[in-house]
């Protein structure tokens, strides 16, 4: 870039300013100014010299019109006395002369002062060119001062720049080998990360899928009260003991076939154990050691969890003829012998002995003819 020596305009490296025109060059600057101030000064001297050559020779013609009409009125007026008045106009002529030549003179001593004062004012004009000069040329050489040490100081920083530049590229260059390095760790690492969301997400399915089992198991749970002796009826058997034995049996029918291992049954405040009950589809079985009317002074709950898959229910219990009746399938007696029981859905008769499902309980003793 060039800065403009006339008006400061910064110009790309040509000869002249986009600005003002004005070369840019010092020399070039230089010259182009001597040369307006003097063309400047050599104007005006010129237009002083036409201006009083044409102020002497209109003052010049005004006195020979005069003179001219002066001897044209005498030749006029005097008619016969002209040599008298020639020679009063030789006269008058020599005093015109006289003082045309005083005119001249003195237009002469005004252009001779002109000129003069023109030379001094040209002289004056270069002094003030050269000053001129002089000042353009010390304030180039300051901004061309100025502008080599803004250069040198635009280099060092582009130096330290370049520098900086380069101890950073040499500093990515070892981050980026030191990561190409570890890239197949960062990959492997990766894929483990995968593999770890993976798991983690099957485990929350899990977890989510578990909680709601166990949400589902749980809301199923249920419990049911029987009431010995009041109704309804159908939900409920008694099958008193024989003459010399000790053991009652208790039919109950619940609403749901029953998870068996979920099973639980109650006697007012008291758990009864696992081994004195069990069931058949929904039909619970409950062997009692006291005396029947003991189970009517407090109520008998079950608890459970439906198998909600089996549909296969028994919807009602009755008792006639010494024997309890399921629907329309006999029931064992299950606290004495039965050689007239003949087997049902779910008890089959083997010669005298009567096989019973696995989730029957064998304890308390069954009689002899019942074998598990």
């Amino acid at each position: 870039m060039k800065q403009c020596y006339q008006c400061g305009h910064d110009n790309a490296d040509q000869a002249f300013c986009g600005a003002c025109g004005f070369p840019l060059a010092l020399n070039d600057y230089i010259s182009k100014k001597a040369k307006d101030a003097l063309a400047e000064t050599i104007k005006d001297r010129d237009v002083l010299e036409m201006d009083s050559s044409i102020k002497v020779f209109k003052e010049a013609w005004g006195w020979i019109k005069l003179i001219i009409g002066i001897a044209a009125g005498l030749l006029i007026l005097a008619g016969g006395g002209v040599f008298w008045k020639v020679s009063d106009f030789w006269s008058g002529v020599d005093t015109a002369k006289q003082s045309v030549a005083n005119s001249a003179k003195k237009s002469s001593d005004d252009i001779a002062h002109m000129s003069s004062q023109s030379k001094r004012d040209i002289s004056d004009a270069l002094d003030a060119a050269k000053k001129t000069i002089n000042t353009a040329s010390h304030e180039a050489v300051q901004k061309n001062q100025a502008l080599k040490e803004t250069t040198l100081q635009t280099q060092a920083e582009i130096s330290r720049q370049t520098a900086s530049f380069r101890k950073d590229l040499e500093g990515s260059r070892a981050q980026l080998q030191a990561a190409n390095k570890i890239q197949p760790e960062m990959e492997v690492m990766q894929k483990q990360l995968t593999q770890a969301t993976h798991e983690i997400e099957a485990q929350q399915r899990v977890i989510s899928s578990s909680e709601e089992f166990a949400k589902s198991i749980f809301s199923s749970h249920v419990v049911e009260f029987f009431h010995i002796g009041q109704p309804p009826n159908d939900r409920y058997a008694v099958l008193s003991p024989p003459k010399g034995g000790n053991r009652t049996v208790l039919f109950l029918l619940l609403q749901s076939v029953p998870i068996p291992e979920t099973l639980q049954l109650q006697y007012h405040i008291y758990t009864q154990p696992q081994n004195s009950y069990g069931s058949v589809q929904n039909l619970v079985m409950f062997f009692w050691a006291d005396p029947p009317d003991n189970l009517k002074a407090q109520q008998l709950s079950v608890s459970y969890f439906p198998d909600k898959s089996n549909k296969d229910i028994i919807h009602s219990l009755s008792q006639h003829d010494g024997r309890v009746f399921a629907d329309d399938q006999p029931l064992p007696k299950l606290n004495q012998v039965d050689p007239e029981f003949k087997g049902n859905r779910w008890f089959t008769v083997e010669g005298d002995l009567i096989k019973r499902p696995l989730n029957i309980p064998s304890q308390p003793p069954m009689p002899k003819a019942v074998k598990p």
